[in-house]
């Protein structure tokens, strides 16, 4: 050898490194094989049956769930050679053999994509008339048909319109608002959806036996869940697994190849987010990047996780979430914990941090995750600056309402009574911040009927400033006082607060940010704040 290395290949070992991927290997060759689109499988099974195919078909999904290989399926039927109608595509005559290979000259496949403009329309209509060479129908599938061009869909229009007898349309498409009406409106339309991750992950299983490897069933549960609902980032997902070598694939092997980050990790940081614990939670962040992590994808865990957590604290079941015993054991724990207002501020602002770190020009590259961090665990324990705000359900400090307002103080505005309180006597006794304590469980019980996230934010995050003339304010977060000052919250609060109080009144929202911001100008609610102090000294 002479020192030198020499690796002698063999033909057999070369188409083994060429091997197919595993999502092309594994393309669905039946209807039945296609999984999680049954409302569409049934639908054209019927139509074979009952001679009724159409001439022109519209696919519209994410991607990965099927659309390309159920036109496959669905040029393989119709020219199946097989005579009982209910064993088509058989796989096993000429056609479906050719089309399976790649190599039917009848089944045309269209990158629109590439082939947008009018040109490439004409020079498809021009050969449209020409008889299929093999098969009994001619099929043309164009996918991602919504890059055409305006000209090229008119183009195409008359054509799909009226085809000759022979020619069958498949179009493909991820974002079918963008196709033209009068396109739309010459298909039969089937949307395809999301794939469960049940299903997903029994098809990978079913896929590792096949191929002779085992994987453990959490393992397989996560990568589906990598998927987002698509079959083929799953299977592409399995298949960079498996090259990873072993037999067995292991949570913690397909956590290691990924770059994701382990469950206890995202687990501790929602701990230190709740307890708004700035330090521990900057740490974790940095250790998971030191480790090699990648913020892109430690962010997506952040934010499903969050969202598992505020799922289950406003709504309580945890049937929904497809996770193992102990995760969901810690999340309920979190969650009774938390506050429904804090979990979805938190989930907005890594929500945002997730599309700030899409672009990949960061120099911090973790720096968004922090920033999050950071603003989640700070802005809603921010007080207002130099106010002195009663709890309604948390303080027994009473504050008596003045006689009197002075006029060019505050100018009470004229609201629209609600319907419910319409028989509300209109001179009722007077009222001060005492019965609005004194009713307030009660407001908070009858809008939990109605909207449970307003009664927990009310009664958690709502503070009670002033009571002038026939109007209540409450102090809130900037978010939650555009929230409910829309037509139908508003609508609401009053009307619950009217027949509870037995007069009619309005319910006003000062943000917290305002006080702040006030003690800066000079300007905006500073008379409240001045206020707000005479009544609390008083």
């Amino acid at each position: 050898m002479d020192g030198k290395l020499q690796t002698v290949v063999s033909q057999g070992e070369m188409n083994k490194m060429a091997s197919q991927a595993l999502y092309r290997k594994w393309r669905s060759q039946t209807f039945n094989d296609l999984i999680g689109q049954r409302h569409v499988t049934e639908t054209l099974i019927n139509a074979l049956r009952l001679g009724r195919i159409g001439h022109a078909y519209l696919f519209t999904g994410p991607r990965g769930t099927g659309k390309t290989s159920m036109a496959r399926l669905l040029a393989k039927a119709v020219n199946c050679l097989a005579d009982d109608l209910a064993q088509r595509p058989c796989n096993q005559c000429t056609i479906c053999q050719a089309i399976t290979e790649g190599r039917l000259m009848d089944l045309i496949e269209i990158d629109a994509a590439s082939n947008t403009g009018v040109d490439d329309i004409r020079d498809l209509r021009d050969k449209v008339s020409f008889r299929p060479s093999e098969a009994r129908i001619k099929l043309y599938i164009i996918d991602e048909v919504h890059m055409l061009s305006n000209s090229a869909f008119n183009a195409l229009l008359k054509t799909l319109e009226e085809p000759p007898g022979h020619v069958i349309f498949v179009l493909a498409t991820t974002e079918p608002e963008k196709i033209p009406a009068t396109i739309t409106s010459r298909c039969q339309r089937f949307d395809f959806k999301r794939i469960s991750v049940q299903d997903v992950a029994g098809r990978l299983a079913f896929i590792l036996e096949q191929e002779g490897l085992s994987a453990e069933s959490n393992a397989l549960e996560y990568v589906a869940r990598q998927g987002g609902g698509s079959m083929r980032d799953a299977i592409s997902l399995l298949d960079q697994l498996t090259a990873y070598g072993g037999e067995t694939i292991t949570i913690e092997r397909v956590q290691g190849v990924l770059g994701v980050v382990a469950s206890e990790t995202v687990m501790d940081l929602i701990d230190a987010l709740l307890k708004r614990d700035v330090a521990q939670g900057l740490d974790i962040i940095n250790q998971v990047v030191n480790d090699g992590g990648d913020p892109r994808q430690f962010g997506r865990e952040i934010v499903e996780y969050l969202r598992s957590v505020m799922l289950v604290r406003l709504g309580g079941a945890t049937t929904n979430l497809n996770m193992p015993d102990d995760v969901l054991k810690r999340i309920t724990a979190q969650a009774h914990q938390a506050n429904p207002a804090h979990l979805v501020q938190a989930t907005k602002l890594f929500n945002q941090a997730v599309f700030e770190l899409r672009s990949g020009l960061l120099a911090i590259p973790h720096l968004p995750l922090e920033l999050a961090f950071v603003e989640a665990t700070t802005e809603l324990t921010t007080a207002p600056v130099a106010v002195q705000p009663v709890a309604v359900a948390q303080t027994q400090q009473v504050v008596q309402q003045t006689a009197a307002q002075p006029q060019q103080e505050q100018v009470p505005q004229k609201e629209a009574v609600p319907t419910g309180a319409e028989a509300i006597p209109d001179k009722p006794p007077e009222f001060d911040v005492a019965a609005v304590k004194g009713c307030f469980e009660q407001v908070v019980q009858t809008l939990e009927r109605k909207s449970k996230l307003m009664s927990e934010v009310l009664r958690n995050n709502a503070q009670l400033f002033k009571i002038a003339g026939n109007e209540i304010y409450f102090v809130v977060d900037g978010s939650w006082k555009t929230r409910f000052e829309k037509a139908q919250p508003q609508a609401a609060l009053n009307d619950v607060f009217s027949n509870a109080l037995r007069r009619k009144v309005s319910i006003k929202f000062l943000a917290k940010e305002g006080f702040a911001q006030s003690s800066k100008t000079g300007q905006g609610p500073q008379i409240l704040v001045d206020e707000a102090r005479k009544l609390a000294a008083g």
